[in-house]
C-alpha cells in the first residue's frame, strides 16, 4: 500500500507547503483538494510544484450536484472538464460524490443523506451519472465515492447501492471511517469497510472521536489516538488483499504539519505490523 497526503490537511496554507511537507515526510503522492484549485491554472501550478517535489498528484477533488435540479447538468459538465485535466496532466482518479442531501440541521449527520433519498432518487441519479461514467472510461480515469455525511454515499450500504446501480468499472467507492464515525446512520467504520471491500479503490485516513457533551465530533486527533482502531481498519485492507492508496487526511486544528508528520509514521508502521504478524489478534 503507498501513503498520500491530502493538501486539505493544509488547507490554510498554499499547495506548495503541502507539496513540500509531502516530500520531507516521503508520502508516495498527494491528492489536490478543491481549496488549492479552481481552474487548469491552479493545476497547471500543482503539476508544476508536484514535479519540483517529486509527489505526484494521485486524485483530483471534485464531484457533481445531481440532486440539485438547477445545477444537476452543468454539474455533469464540471465533471467532464475534471475528467479531461486528470488525463491531460496523468492523474489516474477523481475522488469525489454525486451529491448533497439536508435536512433541517446540517450538522446532524445521521438525519441527512440517505436517509433522506427514495429508491426513485438513487434510480434517478444512477441514470444521470451514466453519462459521467462513461467519460470517464472513455478516457480511463477512475472516480471514487467518498463516503462522506450529508450524501447519498454516507454509508457502506448506500454506496454499495449506489455504484452497484451505476455499474461501471470506473466507478469505485473510497470509504473514510472518520466521516463514518460521526455518521450515526451508517453501520460503524468496521461493518462500512466489510460492507464495500470488494469495490474499494481509494481509502481515506482521518480520526476523531466524540466531543465531550457527545453531542458532536472533534477531528483534532492523531490517528494513533482518535476513537477508531486503525490497527483494525489496516488488517480490513491487508487480508482483502488491498495494495492501493491510502490518503492521510487530518482535519483538526492546530499545525497540519504536526499530523502530517506523525499519522504516516504510525501508518507505515501498522501496515508492516498486519503484513509481518499476518494480522495477528
Amino acid at each position: 500500500m503507498k501513503i498520500v497526503l491530502h493538501s486539505y490537511t493544509f488547507r490554510g496554507y498554499s499547495v506548495e507547503r503541502a507539496f513540500y511537507k509531502a516530500a520531507e515526510y516521503g508520502y508516495d503522492g498527494v491528492e489536490l483538494s478543491v481549496v488549492h484549485f479552481k481552474d487548469e491554472a491552479d493545476i497547471e501550478k500543482a503539476v508544476a510544484l508536484s514535479k519540483k517535489y517529486q509527489v505526484p498528484i494521485v486524485a483530483l477533488d471534485g464531484g457533481t450536484d445531481l440532486l440539485n435540479e438547477g445545477n444537476a447538468d452543468a454539474s455533469i459538465e464540471r465533471m467532464k472538464w475534471l475528467i479531461d485535466m486528470a488525463a491531460k496532466y496523468n492523474v489516474p482518479m477523481i475522488n469525489g460524490g454525486i451529491a448533497s442531501k439536508y435536512g433541517p440541521d446540517p450538522g446532524n449527520y445521521g438525519a441527512n443523506g440517505s436517509v433522506l433519498l427514495s429508491d426513485a432518487d438513487y434510480e434517478y441519479m444512477a441514470e444521470k451519472y451514466q453519462e459521467v461514467a462513461k467519460y470517464a472510461e472513455a478516457n480511463q480515469i477512475l472516480i471514487v465515492f467518498e463516503i462522506h455525511m450529508n450524501t447519498p454515499h454516507d454509508t457502506g450500504a448506500a454506496t454499495l447501492k449506489l455504484i452497484e446501480m451505476i455499474n461501471s468499472d470506473w466507478v469505485k467507492a473510497n470509504p473514510d471511517p472518520g466521516n463514518i464515525f460521526a455518521t450515526s446512520s451508517s453501520e460503524g467504520p468496521y461493518a462500512a469497510v466489510a460492507k464495500v471491500i470488494d469495490h474499494v479503490a481509494f481509502f481515506h485516513a482521518k480520526n476523531c472521536r466524540r466531543t465531550a457533551l457527545g453531542n458532536g465530533y472533534d477531528y483534532s486527533w492523531l490517528l494513533e489516538n482518535g476513537a477508531i482502531d486503525y490497527y483494525r481498519i489496516v488488517c480490513q485492507l491487508v487480508e482483502y488483499g488491498y495494495d492501493g492508496y491510502i490518503c492521510i487526511e487530518y482535519c483538526g486544528e492546530g499545525d497540519p504539519a504536526i499530523a502530517a508528520e506523525k499519522d504516516i509514521v504510525y501508518l507505515r508502521r501498522l501496515i508492516k505490523d498486519a503484513l509481518l504478524s499476518n494480522c495477528l489478534k
